[in-house]
C-alpha cells in the first residue's frame, strides 16, 4: 500500500471518528414553566417536574414534553450538540375539561364556584380544569358540596346524593312593618329568616287597627318568603253634642300622615287612637282622644258657655298634682300678614282673619314641663338637656316631638292643645302692630324684650355679629326673664325659635286666610319655626320672618296654643 493510500484511510477514519464522537457524546438540558411542578419527559422518559436543571441528554434530535394535570402539554422537537446547554421556558395554558353533573334524585340545579349554571342534572358541562367548588341543591333537600378536580381533556362524572333536609328558612314581607307573626298553636317565636322543620302550619298576621289574615303555610326546604299586606280596619264613630250645631272633627293618623274629617251623622274611621274636637261660637271647645275597636265607638261633649276674658291668665290640671303651661287669652282679630319688602318666603302679604279668641302659653315650654311629659309618656329627654334648669326653655326637639308633647298635653287635660298656626304666631308677634316689631321698627330696643345675639354671647362665638347690649347669658335664659310684649307673652323674639305647626312653604302663595296651618296635600319635609333665639340677629328676630327645617337644634323650642 502507497503512502498516499494510507493517508487518505487515515483522514476518513478520523473524520467518521470526529462525526462519531460528535454524534454519540453527551448534551444537558434546563426546563422551567409558569405554573411549576409540570411533568418533564424526553423522549416519553419521565426526567423529574419543573424547575428542572442538568438533565443530561446524549447529543442529537429529541422530543421534548412538559405536562401538567390542569394544563394542555406542550411538545417540541429539540436538536442538541454534543456539550450544548439549552434552556426552555413555557408558560401553560389552561387546559379544558366537561364535568358530568348527576343527582340522586335527577333535576337539581347546579353552581360551580358559586355561579349558577344553566340546567338540571343530569347534563355535560364543560370547564377549565383544576379544583372547583360543587354545589347541588333542590327543593326541600340539602344541598351538596364538594371541590371537585377536573383535568385537562377529562370526562370527569360528578354524581351527588341529596338528602331531604328538614329545615326551611322562613321570612315575611309585611305591611305594616311592625305586624305581628304567630304560629298557631306552636312555641315558635317568629323572627325574619329562622329556620323551622319543613311543613305546613296555620299562620296568623296581625296588627292592631288592621283586618288579622290567617292562613296555613307549606315551610320547604331553602328560603321562604311570602309578602303579606293588612288591610286597615273601619268602624263607625258617632258623635253627640250639645249644643246640636258644634262643629265636630275627627283626626287620626292614615298612611304616615295625619287626616282631619269633618264629622256629620256617622264616620267611618280606621280603628285605633283617634281624636275628636268640638267647637261652638260662644262656648269652650273640647278635645277626647278615644280608641276605636272593631265595633266602633260613641262620643258625647257637652260643651260649656265660655266665660274667659281676652288677657285672662289659667293652667289646666294635669293631675291631682300637676299643672299644664300658664296659658294667656289671646283675643280675635285680623292682621296683615308678611313683609311687602321681605323676601319671597314673607309674600304675598295679606289679611288673616281669626274669628275666635283663643289661649297661649305665656312663656316658652320649659324643660320643667318637658320633664312632666318625659316621665307620664317614657319620651327620653336629649343628652344635651340640662334637666336640673327647669325653668330654661327645652330645646333639641324635633317637630315631631313638639307635636307628640301638645297630644300628651290635650289627652291629660281634656283641651284641645296644638302647636300654634304660622298665621297665629305672627298675629300674637304683632299684638296688633304692623311694624318690623311689635314697639316699632328699631332694633335698640329689641335686648329689652329677647334674649338675642349681645356681648356675652360674643364671648364664646367672637365671629359673631352682636348688638350692643349685655344680658349676662352665653345661650338660653330662663323663660320670662325680659318684658312681654302688649299680649301678655314673653320671649316672643328670642331665647329659642318655636316650631309651628304648619309644613315648610317656601312662600304664602297657598296659604289660607282664616288663620288655619297647612298640613296637607304638601310636601311636609320641613316645617316652618318663628320668632328669634338667642343666637338670632334682629332680622332673625322680627314678626315677619320666618324660617323651616327638618332637624333638632339647641336654638329651637316651642309654644302651645289651646283653642277655646
Amino acid at each position: 500500500m502507497s503512502n498516499s493510500i494510507k493517508y487518505l484511510v487515515a483522514g476518513v477514519l478520523l473524520v467518521l471518528a470526529f462525526a462519531a464522537y460528535q454524534y454519540f457524546g453527551t448534551a444537558s438540558l434546563s426546563v422551567t414553566s409558569i405554573p411549576s411542578e409540570a411533568k418533564v419527559y424526553v423522549d416519553g422518559q419521565l426526567k423529574g417536574v419543573t424547575p428542572i436543571d442538568g438533565i443530561e441528554v446524549s447529543s442529537g434530535r429529541h422530543l421534548l414534553e412538559v405536562k401538567h394535570s390542569y394544563f394542555a402539554p406542550v411538545k417540541q422537537d429539540i436538536r442538541l450538540s454534543r456539550g450544548d446547554h439549552l434552556n426552555r421556558g413555557y408558560e401553560l395554558k389552561t387546559g379544558k375539561g366537561t364535568y358530568e353533573f348527576m343527582s340522586n334524585p335527577r333535576g337539581a340545579w347546579v353552581e360551580v364556584d358559586g355561579k349558577r349554571i344553566a340546567g338540571r342534572t343530569p347534563f355535560k358541562y364543560e370547564s377549565e380544569s383544576g379544583p372547583h367548588e360543587i354545589v347541588m341543591g333542590d327543593a326541600e333537600r340539602r344541598t351538596a358540596k364538594e371541590v371537585v378536580v377536573l383535568n385537562h381533556s377529562e370526562l370527569k362524572e360528578v354524581n351527588f346524593n341529596l338528602n331531604i333536609d328538614p329545615h326551611g328558612s322562613v321570612t315575611f314581607s309585611l305591611s305594616p312593618r311592625n305586624a305581628n307573626v304567630e304560629f298557631v298553636g306552636t312555641d315558635i317565636n317568629y323572627k325574619p329568616k329562622m329556620r323551622i322543620p319543613i311543613g305546613e302550619y296555620p299562620v296568623r298576621i296581625s296588627r292592631p287597627g288592621y283586618v288579622a289574615q290567617e292562613f296555613r303555610y307549606k315551610v320547604r326546604y331553602g328560603n321562604n318568603l311570602k309578602s303579606v299586606s293588612l288591610k286597615r280596619e273601619y268602624a263607625d264613630i258617632r258623635v253627640r253634642a250639645t249644643p246640636s250645631n258644634a262643629q265636630i272633627s275627627v283626626s287620626y293618623n292614615s298612611g304616615g300622615s295625619r287626616t282631619t274629617k269633618n264629622y256629620s251623622g256617622v264616620l267611618r274611621v280606621p280603628t285605633g287612637q283617634v281624636q275628636v274636637r268640638a267647637r261652638s261660637m260662644g262656648h269652650r271647645t273640647r278635645v277626647k282622644n278615644i280608641r276605636v275597636g272593631s265595633k266602633g265607638a260613641t262620643v258625647n261633649f257637652n260643651l260649656k258657655p265660655m266665660t274667659i276674658k281676652a288677657g285672662e291668665v289659667f293652667s289646666d290640671s294635669i293631675n291631682s298634682r300637676l299643672k299644664g303651661p300658664e296659658m294667656i287669652v289671646v283675643p280675635a282679630g285680623q292682621f296683615r300678614m308678611g313683609n311687602e319688602n321681605g323676601p319671597i318666603s314673607e309674600n304675598p302679604v295679606r289679611t288673616v282673619y281669626l274669628t275666635q279668641p283663643f289661649a297661649v302659653s305665656r312663656y316658652e315650654i320649659t324643660i320643667g314641663d318637658f320633664l312632666n311629659y318625659a316621665n307620664s309618656s317614657g319620651f327620653v329627654m336629649p343628652r344635651q338637656v340640662d334637666v336640673e334648669n327647669v325653668s330654661y326653655p327645652m330645646t333639641n326637639i324635633s317637630h315631631r316631638d313638639a307635636v307628640a308633647y301638645t297630644d300628651w298635653l290635650s289627652g291629660e287635660t281634656g283641651f284641645p292643645y296644638r302647636l300654634l298656626s304660622e298665621a297665629e304666631w305672627e298675629y300674637v308677634a304683632r299684638s296688633g302692630t304692623q311694624d318690623k316689631f311689635f314697639f316699632g321698627n328699631d332694633d335698640v330696643d329689641l335686648c329689652r324684650y329677647a334674649n338675642v345675639a349681645d356681648k356675652t354671647m360674643k364671648t364664646k362665638f367672637r365671629d359673631w355679629s352682636v348688638l350692643d347690649c349685655d344680658d349676662g347669658y352665653v345661650r338660653t335664659s330662663p323663660v320670662g326673664s325680659y318684658a312681654t310684649n302688649p299680649f301678655g307673652l314673653f320671649d316672643i323674639y328670642g331665647n329659642v325659635a318655636e316650631w309651628v305647626l304648619d309644613c315648610g312653604l317656601p312662600s304664602y302663595g297657598r296659604a289660607p286666610t282664616d288663620g288655619s296651618a297647612v298640613v296637607e296635600g304638601v310636601s311636609c319635609q320641613n316645617h316652618s319655626y318663628r320668632g328669634g333665639s338667642w343666637d338670632s340677629s334682629p332680622i332673625e328676630s322680627s314678626s315677619a320672618y320666618r324660617n323651616a327645617s327638618s332637624s333638632r337644634n339647641n336654638d329651637r323650642g316651642m309654644r302651645v296654643m289651646k283653642e277655646l
